[in-house]
């Protein structure tokens, strides 16, 4: 007996049916997506890997001075009356730089004076008092001579003398406090210590000069150089009589030796100091100019290096894609290392003459068909 379906049996039937199109059609749809790259070429731009360079350069920078600088301060405080030579200026040994009017300096010298004149005073009235102690012991010992009397007289002689001895002293040392305190004040008139162009200046007419802070730097415009400053590192690699070169502000190429490594590095910020003498037959840069250059160091090992702009992110992962020799596409990670002018040293995933994609690969999966040119 032919048993008809249920209400219920015939939607969960027609239900299964649906369900089974609906997943067919999505693993095809799938399927397709895999495929698509492999049909589908895409024009990417390429470039073969290649082996590093045997050196590679230390970025470096600075301001030009001249080989003999040095650094003019107040020897104390006070207010800048007048500047009389500015950034730029040539000046000659002795020439006065600023005058600078010291407020508290006027009252130490008046202190000072006042002191003086009061130990004078001091001295004059011990000297009476004790010669007065002096006369009186030679009238008693005129009147009843005695040896008592006799060492009395002396006695009252050596204290006078002690007395006088020690305020004379006294007035000595005010004397020469006040002379080295005159003396002072003539440091507020700031002369150039040798012949040179002023590099820097450091404050401003009616503004505060503080004691020992530098407020000029004069430099000899002979024999120029750069003082800068490179990781504790590359100071490692870097050695007297190595070759750096620069660009003048006109442009014009110019090149430096290394005169003087510092042994260490700086315990504040891990730097070690590097002077560079300038070699600038032609004159194409002045003092205060800000040059950049670079010194080329040996590299302690080869590796490959690429375009920065051949390295994708992906995952978290640094990648670059590769092209087999039917241009098909390979995703490939890699370790990048040191950076310089757009090209990156790879350490580890790469080597020479890979063809790599440095140009559309964001579009790119694993087994993609390209069309690749290269790049000039």
């Amino acid at each position: 007996m032919k048993k008809s379906f249920s209400k219920k049996q015939y939607l969960l039937f027609v239900g299964a049916i649906i369900l089974i199109i609906i997943a067919t059609g999505w693993v095809l749809k799938i399927q397709n997506s895999h495929k698509q790259p492999s049909t589908t070429k895409l024009t990417v731009k390429t470039v073969f890997t290649q082996e590093t360079a045997k050196s590679s350069p230390i970025e470096i920078s600075g301001f030009v001075r001249g080989a003999s600088r040095a650094d003019v301060s107040p020897m104390a405080s006070g207010t800048i009356v007048k500047i009389l030579k500015r950034e730029g200026a040539q000046v000659k040994k002795g020439e006065v730089l600023a005058i600078i009017k010291a407020e508290q300096l006027d009252a130490q010298i008046s202190a000072a004076e006042a002191g003086v004149t009061a130990l004078e005073k001091t001295l004059s009235d011990s000297k009476k008092y004790y010669d007065q102690l002096v006369d009186e012991a030679k009238t008693a010992r005129d009147a009843s001579p005695s040896k008592s009397a006799d060492e009395a007289v002396r006695s009252a002689e050596r204290g006078r003398d002690l007395q006088i001895q020690g305020a004379k002293t006294q007035l000595i040392f005010a004397q020469g406090s006040a002379e080295t305190t005159k003396v002072g004040k003539n440091n507020f008139t700031l002369t150039a210590p040798f012949a040179g162009t002023i590099t820097a200046f450091y404050g401003r007419e009616g503004g505060f000069a503080n004691f020992s802070m530098p407020l000029f730097n004069i430099s000899t415009p002979n024999n120029l150089e750069i003082e800068t400053y490179v990781t504790a590192t590359d100071g490692k690699n870097i050695f007297p009589g190595s070759v750096a070169t620069f660009k003048a502000t006109s442009g014009a190429p110019l090149t430096g030796t290394i005169t003087n490594v510092a042994p260490g590095s700086d315990s504040a910020n891990f730097k070690t100091l590097v002077r560079i003498q300038l070699n600038d037959v032609s004159r194409a840069t002045s003092l205060g100019d800000f040059l950049h250059g670079q010194i080329m160091v040996p590299r302690n090992s080869q590796g490959i290096s690429i375009p920065r702009k051949a390295i994708v992110s992906r995952g978290g992962d640094q990648i670059v894609f590769i092209l087999d020799e039917n241009n098909f596409a390979k995703e490939q990670a890699i370790k990048p290392g040191q950076e310089f002018n757009g090209f990156v040293d790879i350490s580890e995933g790469l080597s020479v003459n890979q063809k790599i994609v440095v140009e559309g690969q964001q579009y790119l999966l694993n087994g993609s068909a390209t069309t690749p040119y290269e790049s000039n």
